[in-house]
């Protein structure tokens, strides 16, 4: 009777641990996966509160999305949002490259800020390149990552807000990038990000460039030419 009892208590214990890790494995891979690999590629914190994906419709979401700042930076985040859409093919989860039709961050937080003669995009964006050899001595062979590959068809930031340096907000026009990863038959997660933080970048420095011109000539932007004055001066 009582090894009954027992195996009847080891079933019942392990039937409510694998209830709870069921409710969404994708999930929690996802989170593991961002949390660990996201700051080996940016040297910045990365996490995220929680991941909900479902296998079944691959639609999800992460909340609490936040990438901090390299070292060397003052400012207490270069990016954060609520929450970022995600929309994957499920039937590809189970192939070596994942489709990803579509991730959407919907106004998010950015802090763009300069040291020195970087901006901090600047040095993420190096940390990555970086992280995948692109920069690496002569000789050395760019780095390869295992695992999944992945093709985003749609990469979306919409209603961004930036604040430079602590003197400027501004609001950054939409981005999209589309086909990530599909000349190359699917890209790692390191090649993903960098081709994120470039254009991110890019539009940073676009945006920013803009609001100096129009704060000089006509003074719309209160104060843009002396709060901009630092990301050109060499």
């Amino acid at each position: 009777m009582k090894k009954i009892l027992v195996i009847v208590a080891v079933l019942a214990a392990a039937a409510i641990a694998a209830y709870f890790v069921l409710q969404n494995p994708l999930g929690r891979l996802v989170k593991l996966a961002v949390e660990e690999f996201g700051p080996e590629m940016t040297q910045a914190a990365v996490r995220v509160s929680s991941v909900n994906i479902s296998a079944t419709d691959g639609r999800g979401a992460l909340s609490g999305l936040f990438l901090g700042n390299p070292k060397g930076f003052k400012s207490d985040y270069a990016l954060k949002a609520g929450t970022v859409k995600i929309e994957l093919e499920p039937a590809s989860l189970a192939k070596d490259v994942v489709v990803i039709r579509r991730i959407l961050i919907d106004a998010p937080q950015i802090g763009y800020e300069k040291a020195g003669n970087i901006t901090n995009f600047d040095a993420i964006q190096r940390n990555v390149e970086a992280y995948l050899g692109a920069k690496g001595g002569k000789g050395e062979k760019p780095k390869q990552e295992s695992g999944k590959r992945m093709i985003i068809d749609s990469f979306v930031i919409r209603n961004a807000r930036v604040n430079y340096n602590d003197m400027l907000e501004l609001k950054l026009p939409d981005i999209e990038l589309r086909n990530v990863g599909k000349k190359t038959g699917g890209a790692t997660s390191a090649q993903v990000v960098k081709a994120i933080i470039a254009e991110l970048n890019t539009q940073l420095a676009i945006a920013l460039a803009k609001a100096a011109v129009i704060g000089s000539v006509g003074g719309v932007v209160v104060g843009a030419g002396a709060a901009l004055k630092g990301l050109f001066d060499k």
